[in-house]
């Protein structure tokens, strides 16, 4: 995240903060009761109408919520949002576009054990702030242990599996910090661009449903083309 966007993102988030203070400080029985048949019926667990009872003042402080949320997503390039419900969406449509693949069972995660550490000195060494103790007694050669696990870590979080152009499915099934790689990125926005045309755009608004969806669809696109030039981007 460059200057510009830090700058953009705080004062964002300070309309946010007044947002969310203002909807907080009304009687917490405004927001009603979340009633799960209507949000099913609804296809949206976040809509007013997915609650008994919610009073109209709440509806508004809520609206203005939302709205700052959005506009704190607008100036945050290097970030993009989705729940697991819309998530397991955009998997499905990116898979059906060709996107994205299902590829094979990724490696095993390595064991610090079998590194001859531990994973309170893999912490320490990843936050020697947090563990100045447990950072100090870390010796050179249990530093080059820790190294060697970090490396097959992150060989398994930016793993490819097959030799298919896109992104590898498994990677927006967790949030383990996966590392989804520029070409990666490069190769679903060309695919995208090359299917929209054809059928893309059509499968999409049917699979998301409405206009604005389908806007946030193209704000995804934007943050994949992105992340071609910025080393790519992690899903926490």
């Amino acid at each position: 995240m460059d200057d510009s966007e830090q700058e953009a993102v705080a004062e964002a988030r300070n309309a946010w903060n007044a947002a969310v203070t203002a909807r907080d400080t009304l009687p917490r029985e405004e927001a009603g009761k979340f009633n799960p048949a209507k949000a099913d019926e609804i296809g949206d667990r976040e809509a007013h109408d997915a609650y008994d009872g919610r009073t109209a003042r709440y509806r508004e402080a809520q609206d203005a919520v939302m709205a700052a949320s959005e506009a704190m997503g607008a100036v945050r390039k290097s970030y993009f949002r989705l729940n697991i419900w819309g998530m397991a969406r955009y998997r499905e449509v990116m898979h059906q576009i060709g996107m994205a693949f299902q590829d094979d069972p990724y490696p095993a995660w390595p064991k610090a054990e079998d590194y001859g550490i531990t994973h309170e000195q893999v912490w320490a060494a990843e936050n020697p702030k947090e563990h100045p103790a447990e950072f100090a007694a870390i010796t050179p050669e249990i530093m080059d242990q820790v190294l060697a696990y970090q490396a097959e870590q992150d060989r398994v979080l930016s793993w490819h599996g097959k030799e298919m152009p896109g992104l590898p499915l498994h990677k927006f099934g967790s949030n383990d910090g996966w590392l989804v790689l520029p070409v990666e990125c490069e190769a679903a926005v060309r695919i995208w661009r090359k299917q929209k045309g054809l059928r893309g755009e059509v499968l999409v608004r049917d699979k998301l449903g409405s206009d604005d969806a389908f806007a946030y669809w193209l704000e995804w696109i934007e943050f994949l083309q992105g992340a071609v030039t910025h080393d790519g981007f992690e899903v926490w």
